[in-house]
């Protein structure tokens, strides 16, 4: 899932910049938190196998922990931006689309690793 998370990370940052060139900054910042997630799945791809040599956690314990604290955090500044919006509908809107769109992504990542590592 690494070249995924890429490619969610850039099409992500795509959507941000397009709200900046259509002078809407505040939904730019808004779509931000969305980024943690991806990147940091990226970076645990490669730091979870050296941090189980480290701690007393197998890769996949590891691997899963830096997502869903990736995710949590996501979240959070999910419902920190979501203060920022206007209407409330649109924040109401805005989190459940943004959260869902965490749990949805931070579940399939460690599924896929879990299958990864330890088979069917």
């Amino acid at each position: 899932m690494l070249v995924e998370c890429l490619v969610i990370f850039g099409l992500i940052l795509v959507v941000i910049v397009s709200c900046i060139r259509a002078k809407k900054k505040r939904y730019a910042l808004a779509t931000v938190p969305l980024l943690i997630l991806p990147l940091s799945n990226v970076l645990s791809y490669f730091i979870s196998a050296r941090l189980a040599d480290i701690m007393p956690l197998d890769k996949f314990t590891v691997y899963a922990a830096i997502n869903v604290i990736s995710a949590i955090i996501s979240s959070c500044l999910v419902g920190i931006m979501s203060q920022k919006l206007v209407k409330k509908a649109s924040a109401a809107a805005y989190m459940i689309m943004s959260l869902g769109f965490n749990i949805a992504l931070a579940a399939i990542l460690i599924y896929n690793m879990y299958i990864t590592i330890y088979g069917q």
